[in-house]
């Protein structure tokens, strides 16, 4: 009878609990949340450790692109703002939810789950917490950190790796390179796609050093002839970034580059990207499409796949079936389906194809056309109801149709399958708070004058050709010292019109082509040029990216 009792005590108390938050969500105009009905979803909760979760009562519920849903229990927790104040410098909109103490309870549990995701394909490295904070909140200047690793390669030099990553981190670098010498071992930071001497070390210290990452990364220390890829991961404020580890042998010892992926930066809006409006109204036509194929041409690291899932973020919706094909998969996407190339055990990008196909899929993205198989399995696929997306190593987006053709592509399928062809490349954006305008010389604003005389009506300008000015950055703490800070992409559009099919079919050069669609086509070139005259780069970035004026 007192067991009765009780029972009913504590739930009349938990009603009492559910019932508090219910009128605190309405009083705030903020949504409630039940976590016995509704689970946080599991690649949310990686955005907040459980730690800093438990100590604010705070949960991720659901993640969508840059959006990201957060359940708290007390939302004026001044913690929490510093949480979510850290959220939005990654890029992501948080939007508030309500749930009780109980709720919260119920709701942590699934960390569990997190944690058994996680070592299923990736081991945590488990960062010097303080370390990282002191480097985000009082390194400034590379000199800063340079003089720190100084230090602790004679003081303690087991925590070096720490501080390089915490700096690639508040740097905001995509690699970190370790590369041996006779006596000596530069460290390199690529920030923006160019690469930054960071300091050097005496080569007794590196042993240590590319032991402790061999070890975190799953790879064998006493194999040191031998190309060696691994991974891990680091946790740090609410951020999962994943390290991608590659090791290759070289003249005086091994060689090191850390990749890193962190992917609450990673995903953008399809508008962020750098199209022009007249560009992303060509775009959007073929996305649009129930089939066809659209392309995406570029070297390695200019950003292809970004741009590919964009538009998937852009076209997802809850009855398009979407599978991707990927080598390796570079970003995780809910609602989804991805599967990696495995060409060890025979699972090759036309096998792939071929699969997914029986899957009945509306979308497909398919990391790379590379042989004459995948290219056919792809032109008929997007001639039989499916949309294809996918990408090519061609120059710029004239060299596309050669390539297919000299691939083995039948030139009759062409036309009625290829929708558009994308060219890309990534320039630095001049940093926000160090640029500064100056007035070209004569000779300079001529060849600019030339180069964009004749671009198509469809092409908006809101600059003056006549009477303009540029940028460029002076360099600071906030960049590196460099004068950029961030990318953005320069696109060349090549859309398939009655006009170009008629001239697939003779199969043409690059150079029959540009002739057909001059009138109506903007370069790389030239569309980096708008840019730096819209003041977003400089024409230092334009000359290094597509080549002399």
């Amino acid at each position: 009878m007192v067991e009765l009792k009780e029972f009913k005590e504590f739930k009349e108390f938990r009603l009492d609990s559910e019932k508090i938050a219910q009128e605190l969500a309405k009083t705030l105009n903020l949504p409630y949340f039940d976590l016995r009905i509704v689970k946080p979803e599991i690649d949310a909760l990686k955005y907040v450790n459980r730690e800093l979760a438990e100590r604010i009562k705070a949960l991720p519920l659901k993640k969508e692109a840059h959006n990201l849903l957060l359940a708290v229990v007390d939302p004026y927790n001044q913690e929490l703002q510093n949480l979510k104040q850290s959220l939005e410098n990654q890029g992501f909109k948080v939007n508030l939810a309500i749930i009780s103490p109980d709720s919260f309870e119920i709701g942590k549990k699934e960390y569990e789950f997190l944690k058994e995701k996680r070592l299923s394909y990736i081991k945590t490295f488990e960062v010097n917490q303080k370390i990282f904070q002191d480097v985000q909140e009082k390194i400034k200047r590379k000199e800063e950190l340079q003089n720190i690793i100084k230090t602790l390669i004679r003081d303690d030099p087991f925590s070096i790796l720490d501080y390089l990553l915490a700096g690639a981190v508040k740097f905001t670098a995509s690699d970190i390179h370790f590369e041996p010498y006779e006596d000596i071992v530069i460290i390199r930071y690529r920030l923006d796609g160019v690469l930054y001497d960071i300091l050097s070390f005496p080569k007794n210290i590196y042993q240590l050093l590319k032991n402790r990452i061999k070890v975190l990364s799953g790879l064998m220390i006493n194999i040191v002839n031998k190309p060696q890829d691994g991974s891990f991961s680091i946790i740090f404020d609410s951020q999962n970034i994943d390290i991608r580890t590659s090791v290759i042998p070289s003249f005086y010892d091994e060689s090191i580059v850390l990749r890193i992926l962190n992917f609450a930066n990673s995903l953008i809006e399809i508008e962020d990207l750098g199209l022009r409006k007249d560009d992303l109204e060509i775009l959007n036509r073929a996305i649009y499409q129930p089939n066809g194929l659209v392309l995406n041409t570029g070297p390695t690291g200019s950003g292809k796949t970004t741009t590919l899932y964009a538009i998937l973020l852009r076209i997802k919706r809850p009855e398009l079936k979407i599978i991707t094909v990927e080598d390796p998969i570079e970003y995780r996407v809910k609602g989804i389906s991805q599967s990696q190339v495995d060409e060890s055990r025979g699972f090759t990008f036309a096998y792939a194809l071929r699969s997914i196909l029986r899957h009945d899929p509306d979308v497909i993205l398919v990391g790379e056309i590379r042989d004459k198989e995948t290219a056919e399995t792809a032109v008929q696929a997007s001639l039989t109801g499916h949309l294809v997306l996918s990408t090519l190593h061609t120059n710029d987006s004239l060299g596309a149709i050669p390539r297919l053709i000299s691939l083995g592509v039948n030139p009759k399928l062409i036309p009625s399958a290829l929708r558009v062809v994308i060219a890309q490349r990534l320039v630095r954006r001049v940093c926000f708070y160090c640029q500064e305008e100056y007035t070209p010389d004569n000779n300079l604003k001529k060849k600019i004058q030339e180069k964009l005389e004749n671009l198509p009506p469809r092409t908006k300008v809101n600059f003056d050709l006549k009477n303009f000015k540029l940028i460029k950055g002076k360099g600071c703490e906030k960049c590196f010292e460099t004068g950029y800070k961030g990318r953005i992409g320069i696109f060349e559009l090549l859309e398939i019109t009655k006009d170009l099919e008629e001239l697939i079919y003779q199969k043409p050069s690059e150079a029959e082509i540009l002739r057909a669609v001059r009138k109506d086509f903007v370069t790389l070139q030239q569309d980096a040029l708008i840019k730096a005259l819209e003041k977003i780069t400089t024409i230092e970035e334009v000359e290094r990216i597509t080549g002399t004026l």
